[in-house]
């Protein structure tokens, strides 16, 4: 199973991180959730999906045998958590 966390969609609600424990962390500079393959592989299958799905912005996939598995369709991001990335964003040009 691979994990991948698309950087451009993490927020950095922590959701992941509060449901698998060690396997998920934030960064404290970027306020961004990280995890290690090292780490995944030997976590519980259902404790990574439960992570993945309990992020609001669809930013964890996985994979197995190069094939994704979850999430099937990555739907667009929510318009209220754009709008708080375009605030980020301006705030980061200032």
């Amino acid at each position: 199973m691979r994990v991948t966390i698309d950087p451009a969609r993490c927020v950095g609600y922590g959701r992941c991180a509060s449901i698998a424990t060690g396997v998920f962390m934030i960064d404290a500079d970027t306020a961004k959730a990280y995890t290690d393959d090292d780490v995944v592989g030997d976590a519980p299958a259902a404790i990574v999906f439960a992570a993945a799905r309990a992020c609001p912005t669809q930013a964890i996939s996985i994979e197995q045998f190069g094939n994704r598995i979850y999430p099937r369709v990555i739907e667009p991001m929510p318009a209220d958590i754009q709008q708080q990335l375009q605030l980020l964003e301006r705030a980061d040009e200032t």
